[in-house]
């Protein structure tokens, strides 16, 4: 039962960042501006906020406690269950979106995000700001959950996920479950699409690193 309750709440978890999604895209497509992206960087960080006030189990928020400490059998064999759970949440709710929207205006938008992820064909430097960007975005993830877990006061910690958050997503940070809603509601499941999703996932975690790093010094 146990096991069943980390892919239950890694599915809720992955639902939240595919709203998060969802509200970014549509600013961006209500208002397809500079002001647009700010707010929809601004709506992103709704999602995790639901996932940290309501437990709930996200893999990158989860991934550096892994580079904390050694952690309880439990916590590695949930590690993957709340992963795949995350999977199924934002595809669930990217394929309702795809339904819901793939003959309007919106679905072009969608689809323009999601080639953007996939230009690997730009060489290189696509390679290059892919591990980066998304490198930042593990680590502002563990900084947004960290802060929020250490911090008595939530409106406080709430305030911190958005600040974080925001700046992940606004400079364009690849997000591993967030990208997997983009790719479902865009229904653009690529070759390219898998790479982005496994490269994005492992810089994810890594990233967390060097927060994990300031952590410790923080807490000597």
């Amino acid at each position: 039962m146990k096991y069943f309750l980390a892919v239950y709440k890694g599915i809720l978890a992955g639902l939240a960042i595919g709203l998060g999604g969802f509200l970014f895209t549509l600013m961006t497509f209500a208002l397809p501006n500079e002001l647009g992206k700010i707010l929809g960087a601004l709506l992103f960080p709704i999602g995790l906020s639901i996932v940290c006030i309501f437990k709930l189990f996200l893999f990158t928020g989860k991934i550096g406690l892994a580079f904390e400490s050694k952690q309880t059998k439990d916590f590695y064999i949930n590690l993957p269950l709340m992963y795949i759970g995350n999977i199924i949440g934002s595809l669930i709710l990217g394929y309702i979106c795809y339904a819901i929207f793939r003959n309007t205006d919106l679905f072009l938008r969608i689809s323009s995000i999601a080639t953007n992820k996939t230009n690997f064909d730009a060489g290189y430097e696509y390679y290059l700001m892919l591990i980066v960007k998304s490198l930042i975005t593990g680590l502002c993830v563990y900084l947004a959950v960290k802060s929020y877990g250490l911090i008595k006061n939530k409106i406080v910690g709430v305030s911190l996920i958005f600040v974080f958050i925001f700046i992940f997503v606004y400079i364009g940070g690849d997000h591993c479950i967030a990208n997997m809603y983009y790719f479902s509601f865009a229904n653009q499941w690529t070759g390219y699409a898998f790479l982005n999703i496994v490269l994005a996932t492992i810089c994810n975690s890594i990233g967390t690193i060097p927060g994990v790093l300031l952590f410790k010094l923080f807490k000597k």
